[in-house]
């Protein structure tokens, strides 16, 4: 897999892979991300499909994903200490 290109934003870090015939664009915020991944004759073929894809809309519905991602992973690490704190012994 080789990146073909960064599509700047202003809150993420976009990449756009290539790997044989499919095109793989990963959209990251903080410690969460999301992977699209698109086959041949999806019409997704290179940097700039794969800018045309990235509509208000679109990325308007990954944000909203991030948030429900990003709320997720925290209360998951906040069981994990919770459950962390039960293996001391009480003094």
């Amino acid at each position: 897999m080789r990146i073909i290109g960064e599509i700047p934003h202003a809150v993420y870090k976009i990449t756009v892979l290539k790997m044989n015939e499919r095109v793989t664009i990963q959209i990251e915020d903080r410690l969460v991300s999301q992977s699209f991944v698109f086959r041949d004759g999806s019409g997704i073929k290179d940097l700039s499909t794969a800018e045309q894809l990235l509509t208000f809309d679109f990325l308007k519905k990954v944000s909203t994903r991030f948030n429900s991602m990003n709320k997720d992973y925290m209360e998951a690490i906040e069981r994990i200490n919770e459950n962390q704190l039960d293996d001391f012994d009480i003094i």
